[in-house]
């Protein structure tokens, strides 16, 4: 019996094979493409990535790389409209590759084919279903571009926010849905007797499959303009036309009427009929931002899945204060912490914020900048930083220490216990007084407000308290003239006691 019984459990052993992982990028290249002259390849490691590089330097060039590659109708000549213009090497021609963490191998995209076509690659054609690719110009799609008029949003909702809304019964998408009515459109006058029938069967069809497209999409804006901080604005139920086709004698009156989609913001109790005059930017980037987002939260099956989910944001919150550009950080990892997140941005500021608040094990991190090689020509230079920016800073620290520069070390301190105490007090939800801007919350209040969410945790407590000797000459923001007289001994001592601390607060 015990023979036959651990053959059993080998057998159910066997049969229970671990699952593989879900799809993500492990590295991206780009050769002879935009910005890109030779071939750079950008690691990814699996995780999400967030990218700073200054205006010009080929950030651009990885969003439109991976946008074009992940489409959902692939243009035929989109490489070689985006040829380099000046390559270093003028044989090469462009192509963008992608090794996945499938073990099979890279996928590649050149002038003589493109992995969705002819014969998609499944890995391309799943996940161009379970996408997203926003920039500033999408969001100024739904209000800025509508000038003294009330917004029209349908061609918007059909084409982009709710185009891969699947039907539940037929599991057609909206956008074949309104391409079976465009079909459906008689093409002579005398066709018409004959052909209303099946166009209106068309129109029927999708109106039914838009509505429920819209009643999906609803609540999933309200939750997200809630944790965009924004919960005083409301959406109601959208205004819609019927689509139906009008069957005018005179060929210029025919057509489809009823396209229609107007969206219905209730602020504060008002109803604002022309948002995009009535709003600040921050309230109009935050609706952008939920309309595009709880699309994709629509019309990508909430079931987990293996093929990849791919979300990229190039630059989106252009202009707006850190208080306005804060949750979007919370949104990804509640609503989005399946995907996989590509971050692009010209701001240093946004990306040492962002890098601060991360989880440090699911971020890659780099830094882009224009370099001109000795040939003349200016080409992207990658490099990459670490995602810890606490462990980061405090390294900076010491290497200042071994060059002799003590203020510039003290500096580096100050910034590295700032840093960690206010992930600290974010992570275990200090509350302090508000304030606009987070910064200005000083560092004492960091420390007290940290020291009362450890209570009865002595081990953490202590290393709290070992940084107080050091708070008056190493750890504080006006102590670091360079006048100011320092010996290595304590500021050396000022960085172990960070080090102590940021070891020991991160400890269960």
């Amino acid at each position: 019996m015990l023979k036959g019984g651990g053959a059993q459990v080998a057998t159910e052993a066997a049969t229970e094979a671990p699952s593989p992982p879900p799809l993500r990028i492990e590295s991206l290249s780009l050769r002879a493409y935009r910005a890109f002259s030779a071939e750079q390849e950008i690691p990814v490691n699996g995780r999400n990535l967030i990218v700073y590089g200054e205006n010009g330097a080929g950030k651009s060039s990885i969003y439109k790389a991976l946008r074009d590659l992940f489409a959902r109708r692939p243009g035929r000549s989109a490489l070689k409209d985006n040829a380099h213009v000046h390559p270093l090497d003028p044989t090469l021609t462009p192509r963008i590759t992608i090794t996945f963490n499938d073990e099979k191998p890279p996928l590649e995209w050149t002038e003589t084919r493109h992995p969705g076509l002819p014969t998609a690659d499944p890995r391309v054609a799943l996940a161009a279903l379970r996408s997203s690719f926003l920039d500033y110009h999408a969001l100024l799609e739904t209000n800025a571009f509508h000038g003294k008029r009330r917004p029209n949003l349908f061609d918007l909702a059909i084409e982009t926010l709710l185009a891969d809304f699947a039907d539940a019964t037929s599991g057609a998408t909206l956008s074949e849905r309104w391409a079976s009515v465009e079909r459906a459109k008689p093409v002579k006058h005398y066709q018409h007797i004959a052909y209303l029938p099946p166009v209106q069967a068309a129109c029927d069809a999708f109106n039914t499959g838009f509505q429920a497209a819209l009643d999906a999409l609803l609540p999933h804006v309200n939750t997200l303009l809630t944790d965009l901080g924004h919960p005083e604005m409301e959406m109601e139920p959208f205004e819609r036309g019927t689509v139906a086709y009008n069957n005018a004698f005179f060929k210029e009156k025919r057509g489809f009427a009823g396209r229609e989609l107007f969206l219905r913001l209730k602020y504060r109790g008002y109803y604002p009929e022309q948002p995009q005059h009535f709003l600040n930017e921050a309230r109009l980037s935050a609706l952008a931002l939920a309309f595009y987002l709880a699309g994709r939260l629509a019309c990508v099956p909430s079931a987990p899945s293996l093929a990849l989910k791919l979300l990229v944001l190039d630059d989106v919150l252009v202009g707006l204060d850190y208080a306005n550009r804060r949750p979007l950080l919370a949104v990804l990892e509640k609503h989005f912490f399946d995907w996989q997140i590509v971050l692009l941005t010209h701001d240093r500021h946004w990306f040492e914020v962002i890098r601060a608040a991360i989880p440090t094990d699911r971020w890659t991190c780099h830094e882009m900048y224009e370099m001109v090689a000795t040939t003349g020509e200016a080409t992207p230079y990658l490099r990459p930083v670490p995602s810890d920016i606490v462990k980061a800073t405090l390294k900076q620290a010491r290497d200042f220490i071994s060059q002799k520069h003590l203020p510039a070390a003290a500096n580096y301190a100050r910034s590295a216990c700032e840093l960690l105490l206010r992930k600290q007090c974010e992570d275990r939800k200090v509350a302090f007084p508000y304030k606009p801007d987070p910064k200005k919350i000083m560092f004492e209040q960091l420390k007290k407000g940290l020291e009362d969410k450890l209570a009865g945790d002595q081990p953490k407590l202590d290393a709290l308290a070992a940084i107080t000797p050091h708070q008056a000459r190493i750890l504080n923001p006006l102590s670091h003239d360079p006048t100011t007289s320092l010996n290595e001994a304590e500021v050396v001592a000022a960085i172990d006691a960070v080090e102590a601390l940021m070891t020991a607060l991160r400890e269960p």
